[in-house]
């Protein structure tokens, strides 16, 4: 391979090379210097700004989820006790990444993380949060991405037979996540659709009657499942039919698909009728129905459940964005809120009265999480306290193995290159098998034989360790620049974001020795690329 062909195949698959080797010293010097972000409120560093200046400016900006990073770490050791011990900068990377971008960061993104200081956590938030510095824009892109991902999925969670593809309700989602929309406004959107077709056609969705979409809103939006009570009164808590049925009134004026005689029916704006009674709009936990039910019952209802002195609303949703990043919500049980005790609901209420009182902004909720010392501690490791904090494993989702592999692997993604498997079916055959064993939680690991067997030999694997078509294998097995340990190195940043403990090192340069020829040692790159893709550590968030 030529000079230049290598050059082309390294940047391509994000690999920096040493800037004496690549003669982009001063290029590459000056792109590492403006990917650094800036903590403030400005978008652009000055050239002549001093480093004392910038740490300055650090401490009087709070507009960035300082403020909630810092109540979460006090309100944390009140609850927890001392945090347990944070967890190494590359395992933050690599969870920072995923957690946001839905996907594993490249070796060049990782060598730019490891520039940016002392306050390169706080930084590399901001700048996937807020899109501070040049790539802004892929950022924001992919920080909305996989925000809608993450919450279609609890909108229509594993197992919901849906009418319909969720196509445009992650769209409708992407959009909201996009502009920062406040989250309220959002929900709000949801909860007071007009038209069955409305925000992303959810309603139709989760199977077109207000009996149905009413269980889902309050399952959703209230941490709470009432479902139960739509044939009797629940058994094990206090919610009745008439709960039930006065929640789904409000939405009596909305399609009702359900094809049995015997089904709910509108009586009216605000009315509803199932079984011979008639129900008529009413607020969860009030005994009284609501006076002229006739008079915008969904945008009455919609106001109420997205108000900011609604504790539930708000507490239910710092607890399932708490869930998404951290693996399980403050109250573990998210969906039956309920059940919690007052002490159990203590920190849930006074952190949704936080995000309330930030006019409920993601982008400050989500950064606050991911600054604070309880988001960056190492997993599985308990606080000394009895009520001990700890961070758990996450598994990664479908959609999350699949842009890793692809950022990892660097495999095309342009619309035009018959080759990219996110536009020839590839994509869309890996997530539907591995979403097959989705587990309810972050926590739940459920993967199969037919999961294993699509890492193991599937089309993307095959190509990933095949020299002749592997960008990334080609990068770095025929770079003249680089020894072995150094590849091997390359090739552990590139797939699981840290580098080989000593014992691997070792391991595997045993299993290079053992080969005889340099064809087939170069080939066993392509084995070992292959091992660290079908490790259990590539599925999982540390």
């Amino acid at each position: 391979m030529d000079r230049i062909t290598f050059l082309r195949l390294a940047c391509l698959a994000g690999l920096c090379l040493p800037f004496s080797v690549c003669g982009t010293s001063t290029a590459m010097g000056q792109a590492a210097s403006e990917r650094k972000p800036v903590r403030s409120t400005t978008t652009q560093t000055p050239a002549s700004l001093s480093a004392e200046s910038i740490v300055k400016e650090t401490r009087i900006s709070d507009s960035l989820g300082d403020s909630f990073a810092k109540w979460i770490d006090e309100r944390g050791e009140q609850t927890w006790g001392e945090p347990p011990e944070p967890c190494d900068d590359l395992t933050f990377a690599r969870r920072v990444y995923l957690d946001l971008m839905g996907r594993v960061p490249s070796v060049s993104e990782i060598r730019d993380y490891r520039e940016l200081g002392d306050q390169r956590r706080e930084l590399l938030v901001e700048e996937l949060v807020f899109g501070e510095g040049p790539r802004r824009d892929t950022y924001i892109r992919l920080l909305a991405s996989n925000l809608a991902r993450q919450w279609r999925q609890v909108l229509v969670p594993p197992g919901t037979v849906a009418a319909a593809q969720t196509i445009a309700l992650e769209t409708w989602l992407r959009e909201a996540f996009s502009e920062n929309r406040a989250f309220d406004e959002t929900m709000r959107e949801l909860a007071r659709v007009q038209s069955p077709a409305d925000a992303g056609g959810y309603y139709q969705l989760v199977g077109a009657t207000p009996e149905s979409y009413a269980g889902h809103l309050s399952r959703v939006l209230l941490g709470v499942r009432i479902d139960c009570a739509q044939c009797h009164d629940h058994p094990f808590t206090d919610w009745k039919q008439e709960d039930f049925w006065g929640l789904a009134a409000f939405f009596s004026d909305l399609q009702n698909i359900n094809p049995d005689p015997n089904a709910s029916r509108s009586s009216g704006s605000g009315k509803i009728t199932h079984e011979g009674t008639t129900y008529t709009a009413k607020f969860l936990w009030e005994s009284e129905a609501i006076n002229e039910p006739s008079r915008s019952p969904k945008v009455r209802f919609a106001q109420w459940i997205t108000s900011k002195d609604n504790p539930n609303f708000s507490a239910t949703s710092v607890n399932r964005f708490w869930q998404l990043l951290v693996g399980r919500g403050l109250y573990a049980d998210v969906e039956n809120l309920d059940l919690a005790t007052e002490e159990e609901r203590a920190f849930l209420d006074e952190f949704g009265k936080q995000f309330a009182n930030e006019g409920f902004d993601v982008h400050k909720l989500v950064a606050g999480i991911c600054k604070s010392k309880w988001y960056g501690s190492k997993a599985m490791t308990s606080s000394e306290s009895l009520d001990a904090f700890q961070r758990d494993l996450k598994v990664i989702s479908p959609e999350q193995v699949f842009d890793s592999l692809e950022q990892s692997l660097h495999l095309p993604i342009s619309r035009i290159d018959p080759s990219a498997p996110r536009w020839t079916g590839a994509r869309d055959q890996m997530v539907n098998r591995l979403g097959e064993a989705i587990g309810e939680t972050p926590e739940d690991y459920a993967s199969g034989i037919p999961q294993a067997l699509m890492m193991m030999n599937g089309q993307i694997t095959s190509q990933a360790i095949d020299l002749e078509r592997s960008r990334l294998l080609r990068a770095v097995v025929e770079s003249p620049f680089f020894d072995e340990p150094t590849r091997i190195e390359t090739l552990y940043l590139a797939v699981l974001t840290r580098q080989p403990t000593d014992s691997e090192k070792k391991s595997l340069a045993e299993y290079l020795d053992k080969k005889n020829t340099p064809e087939s040692r170069r080939r066993a790159f392509g084995e070992i690329l292959w091992a660290l893709l079908n490790s259990p550590e590539f599925v999982l968030c540390r």
